[in-house]
This record gives C-alpha cells, sequence and structure tokens, in this order.
C-alpha cells in the first residue's frame, strides 16, 4: 500500500493491485466521475472545475489537480465534500452523504470493485490532502439497499424544502424534523419556478412515492407543491385565548 510520500496529488485513487486494462480503465472513469459531480456542486455556476490527471509510474494510483485558474474556495469545497460523501455513505446515511444521483453511481462503481471477484476483494483508496478513505464494499450495498423500491403509490410527503440541486434532472430534498426523515423529491423543469418560489418554507408535495419495504417513502415524482404555514404564521397562545374568549 501507498505512504502519503508517494501520493501524487490531493486528489488520488489507488488501487491495490494491478486489474485487467477494462477494469482499469472502468475504475479511473468513476473516480473522474466522481470527482466532476463533486466539483459541479462546489461550483457556484454549477460548471466543473478542470482537473490535470497525475499519474505515478510503476504504481497504481491515478491523481487529479486543479486546473490553473479554479479559484482556492471551490478547490477546498472539492475536497470537503469528496471527503463527507464517503464517510457519511460508510455510516450508512444517504441523504446526509450530500451527494447527486451520478456521484452515488461513480462511487458505487468504485466500491463494487473494491468487492473484487470469486471471493478476492481488492482494496480501493481515494486519498484526500495525503490522508486516506477507505473505499469500503459495504459503501455500495448501502447505495444499492437505499435505490431499492418495494412499491409506489401516488400520495403527499410534508416537510421543509431544504435542498434544489440541478444534475440532469431537477431535484429537492424535504426534510421531515420531527419524523427525522428526508425524501428526494423529482420535479419536471416547469415547476422551477414554484420549487424556486417555495424554497426553506414547508410544503406538501403530491405524486408518485417509492416506498421501502417497511413503508418509509424514499423519493416522489412530484406533479403538485402546495405551501404550508410556517411556525411564525401559526396562532400563538394569545390569539388563542382571545379565539376561546370569543366563543365562549
Amino acid at each position: 500500500m501507498a505512504t502519503p510520500e508517494q501520493i501524487p496529488s490531493d486528489l488520488t485513487l489507488e488501487i491495490s493491485e494491478n486489474l485487467s486494462p477494462d477494469r482499469f480503465m472502468a475504475a479511473a472513469r468513476a473516480f473522474f466521475g466522481y470527482i466532476e459531480e463533486v466539483g459541479k456542486s462546489a461550483s457556484p455556476d454549477g460548471t466543473p472545475p478542470q482537473w490535470v490527471v497525475r499519474l505515478r509510474e510503476g504504481s497504481q494510483l491515478i491523481g487529479v489537480d486543479p486546473g490553473a485558474t479554479v479559484p482556492v474556495e471551490v478547490v477546498k469545497a472539492v475536497y470537503a465534500r469528496v471527503n463527507h460523501g464517503i464517510a457519511r455513505l460508510a455510516s450508512g446515511d444517504v441523504d446526509e452523504a450530500g451527494l447527486s444521483e451520478p456521484a452515488l453511481k461513480h462511487l458505487k462503481t468504485l466500491s463494487e470493485f473494491a468487492e473484487g471477484v470469486r471471493g478476492k476483494p481488492v482494496a480501493m483508496k481515494l486519498w484526500v490532502c495525503k490522508k486516506p478513505n477507505q473505499l469500503e464494499p459495504t459503501i455500495a450495498k448501502i447505495i444499492r439497499e437505499d435505490w431499492k423500491a418495494d412499491y409506489n403509490d401516488f400520495g403527499t410527503v410534508e416537510g421543509r424544502l431544504e435542498a434544489i440541486q440541478d444534475h440532469g434532472n431537477l431535484q429537492l430534498r424535504i426534510r421531515d424534523a420531527l419524523l427525522r426523515q428526508t425524501v428526494r423529491c423529482y420535479i419536471p423543469d416547469e415547476m422551477l419556478k414554484d420549487a424556486l418560489g417555495n424554497f426553506r418554507r414547508r410544503v406538501e408535495v403530491h405524486g408518485n412515492i417509492h416506498y421501502r419495504k417497511n413503508g418509509a417513502p424514499i423519493s416522489i415524482e412530484v406533479s403538485k407543491i402546495e405551501p404550508l404555514p410556517d411556525d411564525d404564521d401559526l396562532p400563538g397562545i394569545d390569539d388563542v385565548r382571545g379565539i376561546l374568549r370569543m366563543s365562549a
């Protein structure tokens, strides 16, 4: 295994053994894809930063360095999000990983390489600023389980609209703090104005819901968004007392 002194860049994929050319290239594409997707989310305008590939001759190390024009704050954000995404997935929390569907797909591919073939695992590490993140096979299992839906039904989901992402398809993330539940919401482009108008508000969304076997909603294909009263808009104790006195 590599030592920090051998790592060629601050973002480096390490593969513990020789792979066939096809498998090596597939792992490299997944690594580049993951960095590109994280870069999109870290960039203010959603444009992925430019990277320069670094290879160490005679080793299984693939690194990338930011291009000369990439802002320092974007580079730091990429490093932080790469670390955070892997750490949260390793703990089983897909939603808090904060990764787009394509980014999850790339990490799933890398983790599946770590599963190996014929029962022989392949150690994979993603080094960030000379510190390694182990890409365990369990990451792929966690992502596959999260994507597994047992049944669909039309219904509603209620919560606070916390995130809007544009990675090929528009996504909302709605969180119910009381139930500690987060649901991914997929909406058509024509609903963008409605979504932006309700950002950071409590809403009720209607559509086709995908559920896990235990009944927990995974995602919803949204057909309608309805705003709900915020806590500040609800009647206070004094208001309720006034209502009660008037109706007495």
